[in-house]
């Protein structure tokens, strides 16, 4: 029983040292996908990109006032980082932070669990948490991302999802049940 220890321990020993004399195999240029083809190794993870965006903000006046004689939304121009996050994602952080004194966001306090775009519909997740108003806050919310979103390049349309759901309406005044166009907003 002794003796088939000390083979087995020997036999164990030889493989590890067999495996740890292995050489490295190097990969050929043609074949490494970080490689792209003139001897220059590309970047699997680039750096962030710096991309100019139109957003569209509510004109706080027409907000408090109604009047119907000032424009209802204020465009913007602003850089935004795309790098780990989307040009979608991207822009709809960037439309609910709090905006420039006159402007207004219906944005600031909504959650958005997510955006994606597929065939020219961009998908934005909205957590029913937090999400109520009249009205006015309904179309205000609409009015941004829509407007702001469809600017964007291969964008046509934007399906309003809650919860990851298609819903009737997001605060009861307005059907969301299909994907809103500009054109479906008046804009």
């Amino acid at each position: 029983m002794k003796k088939l220890m000390v083979i087995l321990f020997i036999a164990v020993l030889a493989l590890t040292m067999l495996a740890c004399g292995r050489q490295v195999e190097e990969v050929p240029q043609d074949q490494d996908p970080n490689n792209n083809g003139n001897g220059t190794v590309v970047d699997p993870n680039p750096a962030d990109e710096e991309k100019e965006v139109t957003l569209y903000f509510m004109n706080q006046e027409y907000i408090e006032t109604g009047n119907e004689e000032v424009e209802k939304v204020i465009e913007v121009k602003r850089e935004v980082t795309v790098g780990e996050q989307s040009l979608e994602e991207a822009v709809m952080a960037e439309l609910q932070k709090k905006p420039e004194e006159g402007m207004y966001t219906s944005l600031e306090n909504i959650k958005i669990l997510s955006v994606e775009t597929v065939e020219n519909t961009a998908y934005v997740n909205i957590s029913s948490d937090g999400l109520y108003g009249g009205s006015l806050e309904e179309i205000s919310l609409m009015n941004q991302v829509v407007l702001t979103l469809t600017d964007l390049p291969d964008i046509k349309a934007v399906q309003f999802l809650v919860d990851g759901s298609k819903r009737e309406t997001l605060m009861g005044h307005f059907l969301i049940e299909e994907p809103i166009t500009r054109e479906d907003i008046g804009f």
